[in-house]
């Protein structure tokens, strides 16, 4: 069953034939005598009483019959603005001129958005160059050097401390120094059995009771503790530009060792 069509749809056809054809008509027609609407029935009767109410459509006169006058009617201005204001092309248009408008303002506002984080961005790339500026790390080129100083003189000073205790020289050990860093080393595991001693506290006490003993001669005195197994060296396991008084450190096979502790 054809679909019938609702009186703006009548509205709309009629006033596009009435701007195709101006001439004026009488309200009501046929298709083979056409009127400004083609039919009676009582969507078009509707669609008419419209019409004349909006003056989309005006009276231009009569055509007189053998037996009455017919009025005529014909498009008024306000009919073609009609027809331009429910034209579907004209509000494709229009929807699609506002929807271009809506992602104009959404893009803005977005643009918006992006110019505040890459501000945000910019001061935290200062922030951050800032903390990198305060937070650089030590050379730890003559940390190394230093320490392999320490290494060479200490194979140097084994010699001569053996010349020297040979001959009884005053720079030598003395024979009760390493039983003294021993008893030192486990008197500190006693009080402190969760932090062993670094080896720039343990060479502190030694100077204290034979100031002329040299780093040299120190290591030699720590070797010789572990060798005999009395005490146990650790190494120092975080970065190496944290490592503090780095010429006391022993090197020992491929391990930096730092800490001393009593077996």
């Amino acid at each position: 069953m054809a679909k019938t069509a609702s009186p703006e749809e009548l509205v709309r056809e009629a006033i596009e034939r009435a701007l195709a054809d101006p001439t004026p008509r009488k309200l009501h027609g046929t298709k083979s005598n056409p009127g400004i609407f083609l039919a009676s029935s009582a969507a078009a009767k509707a669609a008419a009483q419209q019409c004349l109410e909006q003056e989309l459509i005006v009276p231009c006169g009569e055509q007189r019959t053998k037996t009455k006058a017919v009025p005529l009617y014909g498009l008024a201005p306000a009919g073609i603005r009609y027809l331009l204001e429910h034209d579907p092309v004209r509000q494709l248009l229009t929807a699609t001129q506002e929807g271009v408008g809506r992602l104009v303002q959404t893009s803005d506002e977005c643009q918006q958005v992006l110019t505040r984080v890459q501000q945000q961005v910019a001061r935290l790339q200062e922030v951050v160059q800032h903390a990198l500026t305060r937070l650089q790390p030590p050379d730890v080129a003559p940390m190394l050097a230093a320490m392999h100083a320490a290494q060479r003189g200490a194979g140097s000073q084994t010699s001569r401390s053996a010349v020297e205790a040979a001959g009884g020289g005053a720079g030598a050990a003395s024979p009760q120094l390493a039983d003294e860093l021993l008893q030192h080393v486990l008197q500190h595991k006693r009080q402190s059995p969760l932090r062993p001693m670094d080896l720039p506290q343990l060479f502190r006490f030694a100077r204290s009771r034979q100031p002329t003993l040299s780093l040299g001669q120190f290591h030699d005195l720590v070797r010789q503790l572990a060798d005999a197994g009395r005490v146990r060296l650790s190494p120092f396991t975080q970065a190496m530009y944290q490592l503090p008084e780095p010429q006391c450190a022993m090197i020992v096979g491929r391990e930096m060792m730092y800490y001393v502790e009593g077996v």
